[in-house]
């Protein structure tokens, strides 16, 4: 990831959970419920931030969390001694290059991280490669608004979006056909609708890697 989103979501920290923790509420508490971790199962949270979702999690649940950011792990650290979160293990670390060893995790989450990234296919392969095989894999991302008016402004201040750390349009479904990660099931989520919360299996090996450039030239509907 390059030091450009380093900086801007060393930035963030300081407002994220006043601002976009509340602006994603929904999503984070649909996407716990879907991934319903179970006793002694370990979950990798990929893009974990300030540790916004940390507390759901039960102390019988190993929960393991990365992020590019330390000021935004700074804040997930606090959390984790205020809730007294034993179970909880904090990293620094690029998501596209994970130092764990390969089939560590039963589930992995990636919250509002594919469009950020510089190679999503990269990142998604490390999350294939770190998830045990026939483990889930459940991605959370901003992918546009269904209403065409609205649709039609957010493509206009797109290359925006991207420098403040917002994320690009990427097409999604093609970057999971690519990354041959099976769609299992999925709904919209947060403020009218704009993300997609999806569940995936890891039944298969990575691919190849690809530009990122592949994914970043349409919107995904």
């Amino acid at each position: 990831m390059s030091e450009h989103i380093k900086k801007v979501y060393s930035f963030y920290s300081w407002i994220y959970d006043a601002f976009f923790g509340k602006i994603f509420e929904h999503g984070r508490y649909v996407a716990f419920h879907m991934m319903n971790p179970k006793a002694n199962e370990t979950v990798l949270e990929v893009g974990v931030g300030t540790g916004l979702s940390l507390p759901l999690y039960a102390k019988n649940v190993e929960v393991v969390g990365i992020d590019i950011s330390q000021e935004m792990l700074d804040k997930a650290q606090r959390k984790k001694q205020y809730y007294n979160l034993s179970n909880v293990n904090l990293y620094n670390m690029d998501a596209s290059s994970m130092t764990f060893a390969s089939n560590t995790f039963d589930k992995v989450i990636a919250s509002h991280v594919i469009t950020v990234v510089t190679d999503p296919l990269r990142t998604l392969n490390e999350i294939k490669r770190v998830c045990k095989k026939d483990g889930e894999i459940f991605i959370v991302n901003y992918t546009g608004c269904n209403y065409k008016l609205i649709a039609a402004f957010e493509k206009f201040i797109s290359p925006f979006r991207d420098k403040v750390g917002l994320g690009k349009h990427i097409d999604l479904n093609e970057l999971l056909r690519y990354a041959n990660l099976p769609v299992l099931s999925e709904q919209r989520v947060n403020f009218l609708e704009m993300c997609r919360l999806i569940k995936c299996k890891n039944t298969t090996t990575t691919t190849l890697p690809k530009t990122a450039s592949t994914f970043c030239q349409h919107r995904d509907s």
